[in-house]
């Protein structure tokens, strides 16, 4: 949108010349001046420099005199308004599961223990501690233990079998890993500008509180919703409302759905039946060998998971990969559009899924786990 005060710094110093001129013409100037060079000059460029820069600046708070421009702090002052505040970061908490091989003896595991994932395709890596200590009991094989995320955002939503590395040694324990429901708590990043914005207009069009916009800007004033989807036409019968709500991690966690539940619950009209839930998961299991030209094995293979899941991962974590949205069905042709993209990828052959996986409109396919194997073309 151009703004109309908008003006360049020759358009000011036309401007100024043509003021000037005509000050010259009706002989409020005691002579002719010289506007190349010479003190005169300067001084009209050290004043239009000024006046532009104040142009400039208009510019920027005229912009933020509107919410649908506004950014920042002056996105923020708008928000309050309505009642609407910047949601902050959070840090992922859930459990993973440790184990061994051999079942002899105690074995403790203790707070503050650190575990991570494997390095992804930028070769980033997220760390998590243990929340408190755990015993491995003599005759079991594995245990659950509470773990936090070390860094805030929402990159520590990894999903199944990522956390596979036990930095902090422990003396019994061989193995650690996350499974497909290990979140308890789904991290957020802070709020960017357009997600608070939509929930800015949302508090306006849920006023009269009986609208679809009502139930989805309930929901989404919760920490934690992506998104909302108000099945509003009798899903389960007459005067029934379901709202099905996406977490920062794909499906909510049970916590993140009580909360919203919370919410709604004491928002709604009266009469309304309305059920909070999250879509219904849809595993779905990657199982692929890459068929190379060229490249280095290890780093093709890491990008190539790395884009698989960001797939999976909603608000989007690479500008060129759309993530699967509630109702999407997954087919093979969005894998290889993905993964083709690594350089080095002559070929995909699939071992699962073979064909399109059928997500139900309620629904939303669930990454279970990424198993990713390389050889190379006979012909280049």
């Amino acid at each position: 949108m151009s703004v109309p005060i908008d003006k360049t710094l020759d358009e000011v110093r036309t401007d100024l010349f043509s003021r000037i001129s005509d000050a010259q013409s009706n002989g409020y100037l005691p002579q002719l001046l010289n506007l190349n060079k010479g003190v005169v000059r300067g001084l009209i460029e050290i004043w239009a420099w000024g006046l532009w820069q104040m142009y400039q600046f208009m510019v920027v708070v005229f912009k933020q005199l509107f919410p649908t421009l506004a950014t920042g702090t002056w996105l923020d002052l708008h928000c309050s308004q309505v009642g609407v505040t910047r949601q902050v970061a959070t840090r992922a908490v859930g459990m993973v599961s440790f184990s061994r091989l051999e079942a002899a003896g105690n074995v403790n595991i203790p707070m503050g223990t650190v575990v991570r994932t494997k390095p992804d395709g930028a070769g980033t890596m997220q760390r998590f501690l243990t929340v408190t200590a755990v015993i491995l009991p003599e005759g079991a094989l594995s245990v659950l233990s509470e773990v936090k995320a070390q860094d805030y955002g929402r990159e520590a939503n990894v999903t199944a079998g990522m956390i596979s590395e036990i930095i902090t040694p422990v003396a019994g324990i061989d193995s650690v890993t996350n499974a497909v429901d290990w979140l308890a708590t789904e991290a957020v990043d802070n709020e960017t500008d357009d997600a608070l914005r939509q929930r800015y207009i949302l508090a306006w069009k849920n006023i009269n509180g009986s609208t679809k916009y009502a139930y989805e800007s309930w929901a989404r004033s919760v920490t934690g919703v992506v998104s909302a989807r108000i099945m509003d036409r009798h899903p389960r019968g007459m005067g029934t409302v379901d709202v099905i709500i996406r977490g920062s991690a794909g499906v909510p966690s049970a916590d993140l759905i009580a909360q919203v539940d919370a919410v709604v619950q004491a928002s709604r009209p009266i009469n309304d039946d309305v059920l909070v839930r999250g879509p219904v998961p849809v595993p779905v299991d990657v199982i692929a060998e890459l068929v190379l030209a060229s490249g280095t094995p290890s780093l093709i293979l890491a990008e190539a998971e790395s884009r698989v899941r960001a797939m999976f991962a909603n608000p989007p974590v690479l500008d060129d990969v759309t993530p699967v949205y509630v109702g999407d069905d997954l087919t093979l042709d969005r894998f290889v559009l993905v993964m083709m993209a690594v350089s080095g990828v002559k070929e995909i052959i699939f071992a699962d899924p073979v064909e399109t996986v059928v997500v139900p409109a309620d629904g939303l396919a669930v990454l279970a786990g990424v198993t990713l194997s390389y050889s190379f073309a006979s012909e280049a």
